[in-house]
């Protein structure tokens, strides 16, 4: 899933980013094209994922954490439980890196719907669903999202995120080797300090499942400043648990 998408660090500065759309289109293919379905995972099913941090200072930060479904419901949505379970924090350049307990529900697509940090018990609504693509898919397809992340009492941020599938690519991680549709997208955000978020993101998906094999995220910043480090590219990789 895609939480500020699933899936990247949350951090003492940065905001869940990543969590896409009203905008998109999927038209019926012909029946030559291929098309490509999301699959929900299994009732208690878990992926072990690693990150990999680059912040401004060139320091690296290591983390991992679990995704384990702790529902699945009858429309094909579901809830994932996101967690370190050594609960490991690195400082680097006056931010803490760390991954946040998080029960995150999203739909049949994989697009987020809500998310509740289960240790400060802050809830975040997204309207009207989170980024990433609406299946099924094809080749070539592109799509541009608009949405909101609301948490807790703080003003609503909203999102822009343009995205394309560009490819079926075969993939080899720890958790073995897919074949995967890559996905490329842009998502753009302001936060309330007035820093302008940019990201690049490269995306793997499992062709069979559309579970995220593999992510690269690559940061940009303007407008306010920030004052600590912060991540300029991640690197997420599933390392066990099948899709």
């Amino acid at each position: 899933m895609n939480v500020s998408n699933t899936g990247l660090a949350l951090t003492a500065t940065v905001i869940l980013a990543a969590c896409g759309g009203q905008a998109s289109t999927n038209p019926t293919p012909p029946p030559h094209v291929t098309s490509y379905a999301f699959v929900a995972p299994s009732l208690n099913s878990q992926r072990v994922y690693s990150e990999t941090i680059v912040d401004n200072a060139s320091n690296t930060i290591n983390l991992s954490y679990t995704e384990t479904v702790t529902a699945v419901n009858a429309d094909g949505s579901f809830v994932v439980l996101q967690q370190d379970p050594n609960n490991n924090a690195v400082v680097a350049n006056g931010t803490t890196y760390a991954i946040q307990p998080v029960l995150i529900t999203v739909n049949n697509s994989d697009q987020t719907l809500s998310t509740i940090n289960t240790a400060t018990q802050v809830s975040c609504a997204v309207s009207p669903y989170g980024a990433g693509p609406t299946f099924p898919v094809t080749v070539g397809q592109s799509w541009l999202t608009n949405y909101t992340i609301t948490c807790g009492a703080s003003p609503a941020i909203a999102y822009q995120q343009n995205g394309s599938v560009v490819d079926v690519e075969s993939v080899t991680v720890p958790a073995g080797t897919y074949s995967a549709l890559k996905l490329q997208t842009t998502l753009a955000h302001t936060d309330a300090n007035g820093t302008i978020y940019n990201q690049v993101f490269a995306t793997w998906r499992d062709a069979a499942t559309g579970v995220v094999i593999k992510k690269q995220v690559f940061n940009t910043y303007s407008g306010t400043p920030l004052t600590n480090g912060y991540p300029v590219a991640n690197t997420i990789v599933l390392q066990s648990g099948a899709p």
